[in-house]
């Protein structure tokens, strides 16, 4: 019938692009894909000790950075590369809609509350400044400023709002991890706090790749807003 038929063609296109994605994704990431129908406990069981940890009462001046719930974190994105993936990821397998979400990320970081958007302030200072300093500029700075060149936005993605510095330095670190610093403008791989400073490499992608695949699920949700010299 054309119900089967329709069944099997998404089915074998599903596969395709799986097996396509595997040039595209960091390991961790393709294996939690091509195994998110029936592994997503563990990997949420994970984030759970994690922030058990971190909710675990502490006296003040145990943590970097104190214990007010001040942070958060936060993706740029290239908007040339994901293209609007929120409105196209309809009709495409999951596989591919992930590939296009990590390969548009350049930058994994931690953010305060009352400077939602310091991130980008130094590319508008080069933005706004002489060409010496465009010279000058951060791998970050650049790759913002080459996308306002294009006449394109960034996009900059808020995930895991309101929590502790420390849990959103240890987020950071594990996405960075699971995605690879090779892939990112990030200077540094980022540091881990609490229990999960104790976790293997193993456990610490696989939590790395949990937290890109939620980021992604809210992108998806939220839409792509984009940002360009003139929203700052």
């Amino acid at each position: 019938t054309r119900q089967v038929y329709l069944r099997r063609l998404a089915r074998a296109t599903s596969e395709r692009s799986l097996k396509t994605s595997r040039d595209v994704l960091p390991p961790d990431v393709h294996f939690l894909v091509a195994n998110v129908a029936k592994a997503l406990d563990a990997y949420e069981a994970l984030e759970r000790e994690m922030v058990l940890d971190f909710e675990t009462p502490r006296p003040e001046g145990h943590w970097r950075e104190g214990n007010s719930k001040t942070s958060f974190n936060y993706l740029l994105l290239d908007s040339r590369v994901t293209r609007n993936l929120p409105v196209r990821a309809r009709g495409l397998p999951l596989a591919e809609q992930v590939s296009d979400f990590v390969r548009g990320v350049f930058y994994v970081g931690k953010g305060k509350r009352s400077r939602p958007f310091s991130h980008l302030h130094d590319a508008l200072v080069v933005w706004n400044g002489t060409a010496k300093a465009w010279q000058t500029a951060g791998d970050k700075t650049r790759k913002v400023l080459q996308i306002w060149e294009a006449g394109c936005g960034v996009v900059s993605l808020h995930v895991f709002q309101n929590v502790l510095p420390v849990e959103a330095y240890t987020r950071e670190a594990c996405i960075i991890e699971a995605l690879t610093k090779r892939r990112l403008t990030n200077a540094k791989k980022g540091d881990c706090y609490g229990v999960v400073g104790s976790w293997s490499e193993k456990a610490r992608k696989k939590l790395g790749a949990f937290l890109v695949f939620k980021a992604f699920q809210i992108f998806l949700s939220e839409g792509e807003r984009r940002l360009g010299p003139l929203d700052l």
